[in-house]
Order: C-alpha cells, then sequence, then structure tokens
C-alpha cells in the first residue's frame, strides 16, 4: 500500500522523536573523538563509557573525568563482577559521583568466579551504595533476544527484583538493551515489558554504521543468533557481506512501531560506536537532520 505524504510525515516525525533522545556507547580512548563531533553537531547526547578488560578501576575514574572535562555527559559502566569488596565498590562508585558521572549502568560481568562479594548487578544495586554515594539514576541491561548463558526465566526474575528494589528505594532506573538487529523484535520485546507493567525508560540499543564483518563477528560473541540470521537473509550474497551496515532501516522499523504503539514510551536508541565515535555520530545528526525536514515538509 503507497503510504500518502502526511503518513511519510508523520512517520520521518516519530524517527526524529526516536533519536532525539539518542545516547551512545564509546571507549574511552574515543571520548575526546565524540566530544569534537557533538560539538560540531551542535547537539547534547548521553555517552556511555564500557568497562573493557584492559581498563582497571583506575582508569575508569580518569576515563570519568576526562569526559566531564571535554563537557559530555557520562554514563560509565561497572561491572559487579571486577569489584573486590564493598570498599572498592563504595570508592569506585564514589569517585565517579564526583567526577561527573550522571548515572552508571550496572553490568554483571562475564568473569567466571566473581573477584569478591558481588556475584551479579542485583547484588551491588542491593548493597545501597549507589544511593549513598550520591546517584538517583542507574540503568540495567536488558537482551531482547535473551542471554546465551542466562535462561529467560532467570533475566525475567532478575529485572523485575532490579525494578522492585528501585521503585522501593527512590532510584531512577532505565534499562538498555543489548543490541539487535531486528527492529521488530526490539519492538516486541519492549511491548512485552510494558504489558507487565514495566514504566521505566527503554534505551533500545542498535548498532550504529560499520562494516558487516565486524558487525556479524560481533554479534556471534554477543550471542544474538536470530538477528543475525534476520541481516545474512536481508543481505543475500557473500559479496554484499563485505559492505557497509547502516542501522537506519532497523531504527524506522523501532520508530514505526513507537509511533503505531504509543504505549512503548518511553522508548529511545542507544547506539554502540562499533566502526567509530565520529561515524557513528555523523549518522545520528545526518538522519536525525534529514528527516526533521522531511517531517515538516
Amino acid at each position: 500500500m503507497t503510504q500518502t505524504p502526511s503518513a511519510v510525515r508523520g512517520a520521518d516525525a516519530g524517527l526524529a522523536g526516536l533519536l532525539a533522545g539518542a545516547s551512545i556507547e564509546v571507549a574511552a580512548r574515543e571520548l575526546p573523538e565524540a566530544a569534537a563531533a557533538l560539538r560540531e553537531a551542535g547537539r547534547a547526547c548521553q555517552v556511555f563509557i564500557p568497562w573493557t578488560p584492559n581498563l582497571d578501576a583506575a582508569a575508569m575514574m580518569a576515563a570519568t573525568s576526562r569526559a566531564r572535562d571535554l563537557g559530555l555527559s557520562a554514563v560509565p559502566h561497572v561491572v559487579a563482577r571486577r569489584l573486590g569488596c564493598e570498599v572498592q565498590a563504595r570508592d569506585l562508585l564514589g569517585e565517579l559521583r564526583q567526577r561527573g558521572a550522571v548515572a552508571v549502568l550496572l553490568v554483571g560481568g562475564d568473569l567466571r568466579e566473581p573477584a569478591g562479594s558481588f556475584g551479579s548487578s542485583f547484588e551491588l544495586l542491593r548493597s545501597g551504595l549507589l544511593q549513598a554515594c550520591g546517584f538517583a539514576r542507574v540503568g540495567v541491561c536488558g537482551y531482547p533476544e535473551g542471554h546465551p548463558l542466562i535462561a529467560d526465566a532467570v533475566l525475567r526474575a532478575d529485572l523485575d527484583a532490579k525494578l522492585g528494589y528501585a521503585r522501593e528505594h527512590g532510584l531512577g532506573l532505565f534499562v538498555v538493551s543489548q543490541f539487535c538487529l531486528d527492529g521488530a523484535a526490539v519492538a516486541r520485546w519492549v511491548a512485552g515489558l510494558r504489558a507487565r507493567g514495566v514504566r521505566e525508560p527503554i534505551r533500545a540499543g542498535v548498532a550504529g554504521p560499520t562494516s558487516v564483518a565486524r558487525l556479524i563477528k560481533l554479534g556471534v560473541q554477543c550471542g544474538i543468533g536470530n538477528s543475525l540470521r534476520a541481516l545474512k537473509g536481508r543481505l543475500g550474497s557473500v559479496t554484499r557481506l563485505a559492505s557497509a551496515y547502516d542501522p537506519a532501516g532497523i531504527v524506522r522499523e523501532i520508530a514505526a512501531a513507537r509511533l503505531d504503539s504509543p504505549s512503548l514510551d518511553p522508548l529511545s536508541i542507544h547506539l554502540f560506536a562499533f566502526g567509530g565515535a565520529a561515524q557513528t555520530l555523523r549518522w545520528l545528526s545526518r538522519t536525525s537532520e534529514d528527516d526533521a525536514k522531511l517531517a515538516s515538509g
């Protein structure tokens, strides 16, 4: 069915609205690049800093300071299973807050054995250290396609426990999802959470522009098999596997679902800068500007 001009404008407005609140995840070493790209675009954006295996706690503190000095709104990751003890956790959270972190994203971590007393992100959340260190907002992880090592029932119970604790203790909780390559799957996952009474903000993870080969490699590592198969089906030939990946199609799918079902809100996009911070932010600005013009045309 051919869309009317008004329907097209509505869809473009929906996409522009979805992208307006986008956040981005960039490596600590890319913070200057991200700051420069955001200044060039003249926009604000929350920047999430992953606690990668090559960074220690001191490096995460330094990265947060650098983000603040660059004028970025920083949300560092805190990996529960890497924390040796409660004292270390308190020191890290306190330093992150003092160095300008506006929130933190709690991650359980993939260590086979925890370094200390925190075996999961929920254990760190319920310790009360976030509030003691001055944080009013905290992010937790979501998995539209499940987790390769954790059963769906366990994921659901874990998220429910986190939501319950945050509500009871006045913490502003938000959910950030693993990246997914199927917009319809993301929309179904968000709709399922809303049907369960989850009203907290959700940031849907989307891979930024990068090579298809790199995206497939990362997808295999993260266990997003279903949407990887969908991506390969859309690409078809091996030749196209060497091409560039553009997230616009997936973001449009999510925007269309949000337009059809306002109950999905509050919903925004979280971009993983696999192809580099500058490239991802240029894509974000270009796409936002183009669709804002189409929506007003």
